[in-house]
């Protein structure tokens, strides 16, 4: 699993297909972290946010780079589809965390401070959000949307679901009470279940669906 973390971060180094998302979320971060005097919790709300569409933008991009033929011989060498999503799952939340702690030290730096709970909540909910976003880039991929134009509708569709309906029990209802400044026990519990539930739900989906093809 290691091996394959190690190969698909060096896969998405050498594509450089990171840097139109990591230069985004940067800028998010530039414009929220300015105002020493704003409350460190709804600004991680919005950057949390952010980071869910950029840790689904970078499993579609890493997964992306290789054609069939490169990707059965991927397969050939891991010779389980389970080693090959969770390399790329540990491989796309590794960045995530990395832009986490950026955003962390960032937001201290500029408050003049580093509470401790605050941080706590704020790399929890996005490390949340990276979940959230590498389930819905997996099965947006070139694994199994074969085109990138179809790939790109289906990932906008899921992330709109996914940060915008109130309804459902996902990312919505945390970002929520994270800019509201609402009471987070039940909002972090219920994201916290529903993202571990959904990356499961979505890596065992794909590699069903990639051992009935292959």
């Amino acid at each position: 699993m290691l091996a394959m973390t190690r190969y698909y971060l060096a896969l998405l180094g050498h594509s450089q297909r990171y840097l139109p998302a990591i230069l985004a979320y940067l800028a998010v971060n530039t414009v929220l972290y300015t105002d020493p005097k704003s409350p460190l919790l709804p600004q991680y709300g919005i950057s949390a946010g952010s980071l869910l569409v950029v840790s689904c933008w970078l499993t579609i991009a890493m997964l992306d780079v290789e054609d069939p033929v490169q990707r059965l011989v991927t397969f050939s060498h891991a010779r389980r589809w389970r080693s090959v999503l969770a390399g790329a799952t540990l491989a796309v939340f590794g960045c995530a965390a990395v832009l986490t702690v950026v955003t962390l030290v960032w937001s201290g730096l500029r408050s003049g401070g580093f509470p401790i709970g605050a941080l706590a909540l704020g790399a929890a909910a996005h490390a949340l959000c990276a979940l959230f976003g590498i389930a819905i880039g997996l099965p947006c991929s070139r694994l199994l949307v074969p085109r990138i134009g179809w790939s790109v509708l289906a990932a906008i569709f899921a992330l709109a679901a996914v940060l915008l309906v109130k309804w459902l029990p996902l990312a919505n209802p945390l970002l929520r009470a994270l800019t509201s400044q609402e009471p987070l026990v039940i909002p972090f519990t219920v994201a916290a279940v529903a993202a571990f539930a959904c990356l499961l739900l979505s890596a065992t989906a794909v590699g069903h669906l990639l051992r009935r093809n292959a």
